[in-house]
């Protein structure tokens, strides 16, 4: 009974670097407001040695700081990754699970615009939306 579940191939996800990683079961939230620059690009306002900064990104990193809503953890996120990568029949690339999770501490060490809670967390309003499509704007 069970042979036809054990037919096929079989994808199996080993993600080495997450095993160890220390804040795999933190959840990231991020912590500045956002907008769409263009119909696929967003940009971050931060502050970068005091000066207002406007920050893009590439794929990855957007999509990690969308992803920044407080909900998921980093081992989540991870398999999110991977699984977009099975979906499309494409390759999930060597050491996704480090790439991702280097471009998240960038995210929090370096341009501060994510941080790790305990807890699910809520967003505020002004960073759960697009500056665009908050009141009164």
């Amino acid at each position: 009974m069970f042979n036809k579940f054990l037919k096929g191939k079989h994808n199996v996800i080993v993600n080495e670097f997450l095993l160890t990683y220390s804040n795999k079961d933190k959840y990231f939230i991020r912590t500045k407001p956002w907008d769409w620059l263009s119909k696929k690009e967003i940009y971050v306002m931060s502050k970068i040695d005091g000066k207002p900064t406007m920050i893009t990104m590439d794929f990855w990193a957007q999509e990690i700081f969308l992803d920044a809503d407080g909900q998921i953890t980093v081992s989540e996120m991870i398999n999110v990754a991977c699984n977009q990568y099975l979906k499309s029949k494409t390759p999930i690339p060597e050491k996704l699970d480090f790439v991702l999770i280097q471009e998240l501490e960038h995210m929090i060490t370096q341009l501060k615009i994510i941080e790790f809670r305990d807890q699910i967390t809520q967003l505020p309003q002004n960073i759960n939306l697009p500056i665009s499509q908050q009141a009164g704007t």
